[in-house]
């Protein structure tokens, strides 16, 4: 799940001043320097009186697009981020009345600035590299430049394409050149790779010194995110106490703080490493509910698959598996239905929610042919083993009414007499009482009398294996379709429930739900 970040205030000032010289109404391009910082609705308000006052064919709207763009990003509202960046893709690119070709360059390269490090938060690595490497060429200013070089030396540290050293390198540019946020984010950057190769003391190294530049300058946002990074390695070290008291002390500010999804979503695997599931249940909901009013597509689809997942293989309620993985596929689809490719979670929750629908549907198509609820009502709650004693107890019955002796139900059966009393010597072990002469049990009486009937001139074998099958379709119906429920009642192991269901769980290709 993509960890947030933000952008350095002085970058983008250095990015503005340029653009100042060209216009006559530099009060707006002062405030535009916040590009999302500050109070969310008071820069949302900003942008719309920006429109308000600028004529729809001014020059400098694309710009007013992307800087809507990026603070929607920074707050976590990426599929509004999207929209308005593919909105303004059609001024950037299309509009002839800029000033000069520099000012134009400068807009194009921040409009690929920006796409980029959406396309990372929403898990589109490869449409970002693109992007920056086109972007890098646009555009003049050196602190530009240097941000570039940061962006593309993490892409390439990530795919194992350079040493983390090159990266270090960079970050301290950025530090020399009083790029703050970046320079902190960077070393919180550089923690997280060496938290991925497991230098763990080195992960923290670095982490406290971006903790240190972040309250030295008072950047609580990025100081959240950067406590988060920490303790998140915490956890993955298994220190889950020591975890838990660093989770503490992010401070959210407001109910929709983009930290809130992340922090959730982390106490969610920090209980159900406690294997406390329902607490790992309401937390990732409680980050469902920001990321769901958010709109966030790097978080919303694989919070759905998580939780479907839990309902489904720990707690056995189908319908509201059901429920979470249609509500992810849902999600993406839309996405995608906008030209978001279904990569990472949301390619995930797509494809688990299909074969949860088709496994479905073919078991229930299944049972149809299967009528014998009353039949087998006797197997709901019983082992595996028992089932089966019983099965082989009453068609021993059964056949006893008719034949005298044990010889005729062997030759009846096409089994080895040997086999035969074998087997009802193992059932009188097990309690089961078995017919002697002129003591039958009524057939009639038996439960499953009519399945019996049906299947009356079968083999031992032939009748062992379509009992098994359809009373294996049955369990499967009854107990939800769970085979981790299945297998724990009828005492099985999982890759034995899976073997005996997989007639039922074939996933037909082309079926897709409605």
């Amino acid at each position: 799940m993509i960890e947030s970040e933000l952008q350095d205030i002085h970058l983008v000032k250095s990015i503005n001043v340029d653009l100042i010289q060209y216009s006559k109404d530099s009060e707006y391009w002062e405030i535009l320097l916040l590009m999302g910082f500050g109070n969310p609705s008071a820069t949302q308000d900003f942008y719309q009186k920006l429109r308000h006052d600028l004529d729809r064919n001014d020059w400098r709207i694309p710009l007013v697009d992307i800087g809507e763009a990026r603070f929607l990003s920074i707050i976590g509202r990426h599929f509004d981020s999207f929209l308005q960046l593919e909105k303004a893709s059609n001024t950037v690119f299309s509009r002839a009345n800029y000033i000069n070709e520099t000012i134009h360059s400068e807009i194009m390269s921040l409009h690929s600035y920006v796409f980029a490090n959406l396309n990372l938060k929403i898990s589109q690595q490869t449409n970002s590299l693109p992007l920056l490497l086109s972007g890098i060429r646009l555009t003049s200013l050196n602190s530009f430049k240097l941000a570039y070089e940061y962006k593309i030396t993490i892409h390439q540290v990530g795919e194992s394409y350079s040493p983390i050293s090159e990266l270090i390198e960079v970050v301290e540019k950025l530090k020399n050149n009083q790029l703050w946020v970046l320079a902190c984010m960077g070393y919180r950057q550089i923690g997280i790779f060496f938290r991925q190769r497991k230098e763990y003391n080195k992960a923290h190294h670095y982490f406290n010194l971006a903790l240190s530049m972040a309250e030295d300058l008072d950047l609580r946002v990025t100081r959240n995110q950067i406590l988060n990074a920490k303790a998140y390695t915490l956890f993955f070290e298994g220190k889950l106490e020591a975890a838990e008291e660093l989770f503490a002390k992010i401070r959210p500010e407001g109910r929709l703080d983009s930290i809130l999804p992340i922090l959730n979503e982390n106490l969610s695997l920090m209980a159900k490493a406690r294997k406390d599931m329902t607490r790992s249940i309401n937390h990732m909901k409680d980050a469902l509910a920001v990321t769901s009013e958010l709109d966030s597509v790097g978080h919303l689809p694989g919070e759905c698959l998580y939780l479907g997942q839990a309902y489904e293989n720990h707690l056995g309620d189908l319908d509201q598996a059901e429920h979470f993985y249609r509500l992810g596929y849902e999600h993406s689809m839309r996405y995608a239905s906008h030209g978001i490719s279904l990569t990472g979670d949301r390619k995930d929750v797509v494809e688990t929610y299909v074969n949860f629908i088709s496994r479905k549907k073919n078991a229930e198509t299944a049972l149809k042919a299967v009528p014998r609820e009353d039949n087998f009502a006797f197997s709901q709650g019983k082992p595996w083993k028992d089932i089966k004693d019983i099965f082989q107890h009453q068609l021993i019955c059964f056949h006893a009414a008719e034949l005298t002796n044990s010889k005729l139900l062997a030759a009846k059966l096409d089994m080895p007499p040997s086999t035969l009393y074998s087997l009802q010597d193992r059932l009188k072990t097990r309690g089961y009482v078995l017919p002697e002469k002129d003591q039958n049990i009524p057939p009639e009486n038996l439960d499953l009398h009519d399945f019996f009937i049906e299947h009356q001139n079968l083999t031992w074998n032939e009748i062992n294996q379509i009992f098994e099958r359809e009373i294996m379709h049955y369990l499967y119906e009854r107990y939800g379709y769970n085979k981790h429920r299945l297998a724990k009642v009828l005492g099985l192991s999982y890759p034995s429930i899976i073997q005996k269901t997989r007639e039922l769980t074939q996933v037909n290709e082309h079926f897709l739900p409605n």
